[in-house]
């Protein structure tokens, strides 16, 4: 990546909070439960899958109005690797410039701009934001009807990751109007963005 993507919206003149993602779904649930209040104040990057965070974060160094970052955040997912997903969080500092070690969803003290990385959906346990998200549906009885067919079907996943996504695209695929997660993330109707589960990301965001 020699170059922010034509979308990337720029950098301002004045002081902001920069928000790292690895794609859409990230950048639409943040700005769904980060509120406008929150959100007018920061600048989202969005990769194009999460290895390409790295880039994305060197790139944003370079940038002349970088100096007027305040802070910097980074949401990526844990997928099935926790190994995996701490060595690319190193990756990411190291192109930030960033030395102190890695604490989940904390916000490295001293650093100028600050720097914290939020590895959904826990910073421990394997998953994705689908894993978030599931918590929140608003339809029970709409998710224990998906938690039999997912049974029915012998647990075809083979992962964690990938079994939360397939139970979460089989959710929305029941809606009236079958949804995709960036779709469903547009209003409330389909999840409680107040759900406690979004709790430790908005308090993440808001510290941006």
């Amino acid at each position: 990546m020699s170059r922010p993507p034509k979308s990337t919206p720029p950098f301002p003149t004045k002081p902001f909070g920069l928000l790292l993602v690895e794609g859409g779904d990230e950048q639409k649930l943040c700005e769904a439960i980060a509120g406008p209040t929150v959100w007018i104040g920061l600048v989202c990057w969005k990769a194009s899958g999460r290895a390409d965070l790295p880039s994305l974060a060197k790139l944003a160094t370079r940038d002349p109005s970088f100096g007027h970052a305040r802070s910097v955040g980074v949401l990526l997912d844990m997928e099935d690797n926790p190994v995996e997903a701490q060595a690319l969080v190193q990756r990411i500092l190291d192109a930030l410039n960033v030395t102190t070690p890695f604490v989940h969803g904390a916000f490295i003290p001293g650093a100028a701009p600050k720097v914290g990385v939020f590895v959904s959906p826990d910073g421990q346990q394997t998953g994705s934001i689908d894993g978030l998200c599931k918590q929140a549906v608003r339809n029970p009885a709409l998710a224990s009807c998906v938690d039999t067919l997912v049974a029915c079907a012998g647990q075809p996943h083979t992962t964690q990751a990938r079994g939360m996504k397939g139970w979460l695209d089989a959710y929305l695929a029941m809606q009236p109007e079958p949804l995709r997660l960036h779709q469903a993330l547009s209003g409330s109707e389909i999840f409680d963005l107040n759900h406690a589960a979004f709790t430790p990301l908005r308090a993440f965001l808001q510290a941006l």
